[in-house]
């Protein structure tokens, strides 16, 4: 187990929590990756909020807030967008849909959007 995915592992924040939980119970696969941590920190954000969602604007200040509880830096035009750019990419573009380019594998886990809001659960 690498050095992210023990510390997320052990920490028993709300984020870290839904974290570990997309992945053991629904078998999302995610990278565990320091240096390109943005996807993993958005969907920790929005999977943590489960069926209340988060709105569209407050997802990039929660994904930036969770990189630095992590201690990680987000860097490059995506990892540190302006715009929710992962989850919007895993609403389309999830394993659910046959027809996605560059599938993001949320295992049995669903991302939507409705009413300005995302989910992940």
């Amino acid at each position: 187990m690498n050095d992210l995915k023990k510390m997320i592992y052990d920490c028993k924040c709300k984020r870290c929590r839904a974290v570990k939980k997309l992945v053991e119970e629904h078998g999302a696969d995610l990278r565990f990756s320091e240096s390109r941590a943005g996807r993993l920190c958005e969907l920790a954000v929005v999977a943590a909020e489960g069926s209340v969602g988060i709105l569209e604007s407050e997802v990039v200040e929660a994904r930036r807030s969770y990189a630095e509880h992590l201690n990680v830096q987000l860097s490059g035009p995506t990892s540190d967008a302006e715009l929710p750019a992962h989850i919007a990419w895993a609403v389309i573009n999830s394993n659910h849909n046959p027809d996605a380019k560059s599938r993001i594998n949320l295992g049995s886990a669903k991302a939507s959007y409705s009413n300005g809001k995302y989910f992940l659960y």
